[in-house]
């Protein structure tokens, strides 16, 4: 399982105070969302176009529109000072209960500790607690707390679907941190697929060489280049393992952090087909696409 949050900021989270909070939840079409929703999605606004080009929503479902707040302050001086969950991810029916499961354990996955409880509900109220104790010990700080996750299906094939996590998590500080992460999902297993599942066993090696050389293409560098300038470990290039399945490649994804810093945000890398032939599994979800 993937943790919602990477490992990197060392803020402090503290304990629970209750406090009255309102609440609503409501459902709504997919048209609508398509039309009015995504706009309030950061991370979504803030997509790349080559995720646009290669990524397709073809399934059918209705979104599910979450909202939790605290008691807002009526000073104006301290308006912006409160803290709010918000949550937008698909809703299928109920015989899709592997979907469902899946997504309910990947929005109700608590910021910095990744703890799952399945219930958005209980999940927003100790995230929003934390806020208030917070603001209990330091009542002059202007900040709010951030809680925004947009969650959608990306692509979609036989027996194949592919979700995208779109979180944004304030908990002081000069900015929050941002972050997507992708879950490419065996809908007949009802698994998770890892890239065992699609690679030969002896994959790693060549396709971090082919990584590497279209890493340096997109970034300007040579091929003896140092990657001084980059977060990896011993300066060495390393595919990491968030990606998604795509008909033209493997779509992997750097978030902030995680080999630049955060104003230079996120680094997308794909991977055509046509470079891994030797690599792929023959009748793996994406054989099929080698030759398109």
């Amino acid at each position: 399982m993937k943790n919602i949050i990477l490992a990197i900021c060392g803020l402090t989270i503290v304990a629970c105070q209750n406090n009255k909070t309102t609440n609503t939840v409501e459902v709504i079409s997919d048209s609508v969302v398509s039309s009015v929703s995504i706009a309030e999605m950061v991370s979504i606004a803030k997509m790349d176009s080559i995720e646009k080009t290669f990524f397709k929503d073809s399934l059918a479902y209705k979104v599910a529109h979450y909202y939790k707040e605290t008691k807002r302050s009526n000073n104006a001086t301290d308006s912006s000072s409160y803290g709010y969950v918000k949550a937008i991810y698909p809703n299928f029916a109920v015989n899709q209960k592997f979907l469902n499961n899946k997504i309910l354990s990947i929005i109700t996955a608590e910021p910095w500790t990744g703890n799952i409880t399945y219930s958005i509900e209980k999940a927003s109220e100790k995230f929003l607690k934390e806020y208030l104790e917070f603001k209990k010990d330091y009542p002059d700080s202007p900040a709010g707390y951030t809680w925004d996750q947009s969650l959608k299906v990306s692509f979609q094939d036989v027996n194949l679907a592919v979700l995208t996590s779109n979180s944004y998590i304030y908990t002081g500080g000069a900015h929050g941190l941002e972050s997507v992460l992708y879950f490419n999902l065996d809908l007949k297993s009802e698994k998770e697929l890892a890239l065992t599942d699609l690679l030969n066993g002896n994959y790693k090696n060549k396709l971090t060489a082919v990584a590497e050389s279209i890493f340096r293409k997109n970034e300007g560098l040579t091929e003896d280049e140092p990657l001084d300038n980059y977060f990896f470990e011993n300066k060495i290039f390393k595919l990491n393992e968030n990606f998604a399945i795509t008909k033209k490649g493997l779509f992997f994804t750097y978030n902030p952090y995680e080999i630049k810093s955060y104003a230079e945000g996120r680094t997308n890398l794909l991977i055509p087909y046509s470079r891994i032939k030797d690599l792929i599994k023959p009748n793996s979800f994406i054989s099929k696409y080698v030759n398109k």
